[in-house]
């Protein structure tokens, strides 16, 4: 066993020091090697290219076999376009009016515990900006001053609201 192992030892070296110690000229097809190797990298970039071509076309071919999926985008763009709108529509002056609790001392046409809705609307015909900074607690009472302190803890409410909603308040009041 261990003579097998020697000898195949010996050969296995005896064939690298002829191998090592023949100086060979390059032969043709050493030579070819560098263009081969050009040519090799060349390939991959004109496929890469070629692939890259094909690439929109699929992308296109892909779009007429699903049509129905740009069309459900447009959709779905069109309902959140409607979810806005709504959101928007939804500010009413006369639901917050009413909502808030303004139909306990204010009437369209009489005088209650606060004046009429008629009245206010004489007062600030023309001032909406005057009455939002009211609804602000920045303004003072125009209509009844001797009833502002009773109006006091209702400012406190109309304060919160946000700026689209008093100024849909003040478009309400305004109407009558």
């Amino acid at each position: 066993m261990k003579r097998i192992k020697l000898m195949s030892l010996a050969v296995i070296s005896t064939a690298l020091i002829i191998g090592c110690s023949k100086e060979e000229a390059p032969t043709e097809s050493q030579q070819s090697a560098p263009v081969q190797q050009t040519q090799a990298t060349q390939q991959p970039a004109q496929q890469q290219q070629s692939q890259e071509q094909q690439k929109p076309q699929e992308q296109k071919s892909e779009e007429q076999q699903h049509p129905a999926k740009e069309e459900q985008k447009s959709l779905e763009s069109k309902k959140e376009e409607k979810k806005t709108e709504t959101t928007v529509a939804k500010v009413d002056g006369e639901s917050i009016f009413k909502s808030k609790g303004c139909t306990a001392c204010h009437q369209a046409a009489a005088d209650t515990v606060g004046p009429a809705l008629k009245k206010i609307a004489s007062a600030y015909n023309g001032k909406k900006e005057d009455l939002i900074k009211f609804f602000s607690g920045e303004g003072k009472a125009i209509v009844d001053p001797a009833k502002e302190a009773v109006m006091k803890p209702q400012i406190e409410i109309t304060k919160k609201l946000s700026k689209e909603e008093k100024e849909a308040l003040a478009e309400f009041i305004l109407k009558h």
